[in-house]
């Protein structure tokens, strides 16, 4: 068969299948059409049948039996079960899990603490569907235990602006709680949580009492149940208010010993309560007796409570609970200055007249006290001394040497110099001649302390 042939059949082959293919078309498609519509209305019809699974959460009855023999109970295995349902798909199709009913009866606990799970529907006629379910509920059981514990409240979020929590009351305050002697014997506390985010006035809610441990953690357990299952809050709202902190000294330290300083930290602290109780506080003074006090004794770095000193009704904020006053004392000593006479000035001598230290005395000795911490920059050079020559004329003096120690001490000891005082050569005499005065005693008086 040579080339020519062999294509030329596989034309007309290919021409046959067209005919066979699309030769009345429209009628085979109308054939194919039918023929799925006959086949659903037969399959509905007929109505087959067929099995699905459903998952089903499953309900403890008869708790009551339990909890007359003192006895509670935990679910380990079997809180949710497989449920194969069976029957018509007209009706299988439309059930869901909402639809069926699964039960563990808690009285007819086996030796294991095990029961069988029973399944149904909750509605309908049950003849034209099968439920089938081959799992148990296990449980552990435990001593029922019951303890009251207080409420507590536990504030969340932050007030509006200027604004802080006050007291907040609780009712009941006491509530019983009950459940297995283990979950019973982990708790430390019972809180509410009570959100105050952006309040600005008294507000009250209801909450649900949560039990804690000793960590702080939350202690969950199905077989935890309140006497109350809601707490009745109500919040109380106050302004805030600045205030200094002052130390208000009393008494006086030991002898040879001075105050040098008192302060608080913090300088300031913030109070809330009441625009009526806050009008009459301007600042928080703590008074603090320092009778007797020496440098070291251990009153004066001291921590004192706020609440001490203030109204019971005015809420302080916990950083501001304490405050740290510290006392600041020295001991008084005292300093001898050689000083050489030619640093004592001659000060408020008349124009006509010259002043000048009579004698051979090249320096006096001056007694100063003060704090070691000043006197130790206290020299010969750091004083001035003078001589006050006001209103005298021609003679000699004896003067009390007047000293200025620049605030570092203060004389106890002082001393007095022999002054001459003559005329100027350029000055006319004295129509009425002056005759030298009577020397005076030359020793100074020492101060009492």
């Amino acid at each position: 068969m040579n080339q020519e042939s062999r294509e030329e059949r596989k034309q007309n082959i290919m021409e046959f299948w067209k005919q066979v293919l699309f030769h009345n078309l429209s009628t085979k498609l109308l054939s194919i059409a039918g023929a799925i519509l006959v086949w659903v209305l037969i399959v509905n019809i007929d109505d087959p049948y067929r099995t699905k699974s459903l998952i089903v959460h499953v309900e403890t009855i008869n708790e009551d039996a339990l909890h007359s023999e003192k006895k509670v109970y935990e679910v380990v295995e079997g809180s949710v079960a497989t449920v194969k349902v069976s029957g018509k798909r007209s009706i299988i199709d439309n059930l869901a899990s909402d639809d069926i009913r699964a039960t563990a009866d808690l009285s007819e606990l086996s030796s294991v603490n095990a029961v069988a799970i029973r399944v149904g529907l909750k509605k309908g006629n049950t003849s034209d569907v099968t439920l089938e379910c081959n799992q148990v509920l296990k449980v552990s059981l435990e001593d029922m235990e019951a303890q009251q514990f207080r409420v507590t409240v536990e504030t969340t979020g932050t007030p509006a602006d200027g604004y802080s929590v006050g007291e907040c009351s609780v009712k009941p305050s006491l509530i019983e709680v009950t459940g297995g002697s283990s979950v019973i014997d982990r708790i430390a506390t019972v809180r509410v949580s009570l959100n105050v985010n952006g309040a600005s006035q008294d507000f009250v809610k209801r909450l649900e009492p949560v039990a804690y441990d000793k960590r702080g953690n939350r202690v969950v357990s199905s077989t935890l149940s309140f006497s109350d299952g809601t707490i009745r809050v109500r919040a109380k709202l106050l302004q805030n208010k600045t205030i200094p902190v002052k130390v208000q000294i009393k008494g006086k330290p030991e002898k040879g010993y001075e105050l040098i300083d008192a302060q608080c930290f913090p300088e300031e602290i913030e109070i809330a309560g009441t625009e009526k109780l806050l009008s009459g506080i301007s600042q928080l003074v703590i008074p603090v007796d320092v009778t007797g006090f020496t440098s070291s004794s251990p009153g004066l770095d001291q921590e004192v409570y706020v609440m001490d000193y203030l109204d019971g009704d005015v809420v302080v904020k916990e950083e501001y609970q304490k405050v740290s006053v510290q006392i600041a004392l020295e001991m008084l000593l005292r300093k001898k200055i050689q000083l050489r006479t030619t640093r004592i000035q001659m000060n408020n001598v008349q124009d006509k007249y010259i002043a000048a230290i009579y004698g051979n005395v090249s320096d006096i000795e001056l007694t100063v006290r003060g704090r070691e911490s000043k006197l130790k920059n206290l020299t010969d050079t750091t004083i001035m001394a003078y001589v006050d020559c006001s209103g005298l004329k021609e003679g000699v003096y004896t003067l009390p040497v007047k000293v200025d120690t620049n605030g570092l001490g203060r004389l106890v000891k002082g001393a007095k110099v022999r002054v001459i005082i003559t005329r100027r050569i350029d000055t006319a005499p004295d129509t009425v001649p002056v005759p030298s005065a009577t020397p005076e005693p030359e020793e100074g008086t020492e101060e009492e302390d």
